[in-house]
């Protein structure tokens, strides 16, 4: 999916065999949120991106960019992201 231009962006860190990123992006699509999916190989820019926006290795890794701050969020179950996306 891709972000829109209103309202809070939305960026999920993760890799397709990941069973947590697929519950993410469930959860995501779900309530209907845009959001852009970056895809993050071991040992690439993607992967290097991951630790500078969390502090970690591990995925998913969920990024809401709204006035001007990042929150960044490590589940989809976390209690602030529903509020934060207006759900």
């Amino acid at each position: 999916m891709s972000s829109s231009s209103a309202g809070p962006r939305v960026t999920l860190y993760g890799v397709d065999w990941c069973p947590w990123v697929v519950k993410a992006r469930r959860w995501l699509e779900g309530n209907g949120v845009d959001y852009r999916m970056v895809t993050v190989p071991d040992d690439q820019r993607e992967r290097r991106e991951v630790v500078e926006v969390s502090g970690q290795f591990e995925v998913p890794v969920i990024v809401v960019e709204d006035s001007g701050r990042k929150h960044v969020f490590l589940e989809e179950t976390h209690p602030e992201l529903p509020e934060l996306l207006g759900l």
